[in-house]
């Protein structure tokens, strides 16, 4: 095991419960709104298809077809269209309520305080994340994790976005971290994995049973839970 002193930490879907803070404010959408009015015919409805289109919408930013603002402006179209709402007026209303609202949901996956309390005595660690550079610090502060991270890296910062190379070489430069003594802990196998092992920096794949995403066996090693780090670490 090399001796690893920087820790890299994706936020959503790694530390933060992406999926549960986002159906719980969907729900709240779902009721501020009033969306049964026009039609939608239930909470989990609204839930899945928003999973499926936010999923898809974030593919394409990720691989550098559609930037920040498209996403933002696309997203609920794509949601109410996909529930039978074509040209519904209220589209970037529900997408300003809907991100003011998630980031402040408290969140985390199973097993991440209990994780940060045992790595922060032995570890410097740093967030490395492509979300929305406006709400990465509420969502830390939300839950209660704001004081375990040295540094918060996001895509403004960098002027980059993982998997590019120069997204993970501006970490390394902006933290004083050598690669060999850096690990890249993240879900997605594209943006956060391959992206790491790119720069030559090892990377753990957490990959739930729930995931969506693919076995990587390029991978320097493979979770399914966060409380597997306490026997790598």
């Amino acid at each position: 095991m090399p001796a690893y002193k920087h820790l890299f930490f994706d936020l959503d879907h790694t530390l933060w419960d992406f999926e549960r803070n986002s159906n719980e404010t969907l729900a709240d959408l779902y009721d501020h709104f009033g969306l049964a009015t026009f039609g939608v015919s239930g909470k989990s409805l609204l839930q899945q298809t928003f999973g499926q289109v936010n999923a898809q919408l974030w593919h394409l930013h990720d691989t550098n077809r559609i930037t920040k603002a498209e996403l933002r402006h696309r997203r609920f179209r794509e949601v109410m269209s996909a529930l039978g709402c074509d040209e519904h007026p209220h589209c970037d209303e529900y997408s300003e309520w809907y991100l003011a609202q998630c980031s402040y949901k408290p969140h985390l996956l199973p097993g991440t305080k209990e994780l940060l309390d045992y790595l922060a005595p032995k570890y410097e660690m740093h967030i490395l994340t492509n979300g929305f550079d406006e709400v990465q610090a509420i969502k830390m502060s939300s839950s209660g994790i704001t004081d375990y991270f040295r540094e918060v890296i996001t895509v403004s910062r960098a002027g980059a976005q993982k998997p590019e190379e120069k997204m993970f070489r501006f970490a390394l430069e902006l933290t004083g971290a050598a690669v060999s003594e850096s690990l890249m802990i993240g879900d997605n196998p594209e943006t956060d994995i391959a992206g790491a092992l790119s720069v030559g920096m090892d990377a753990v794949y957490f990959r739930p049973e729930q995931s969506h995403y693919p076995a990587y066996e390029h991978a320097t090693y493979q979770i399914s839970e966060l409380r597997e780090l306490h026997k790598l670490l």
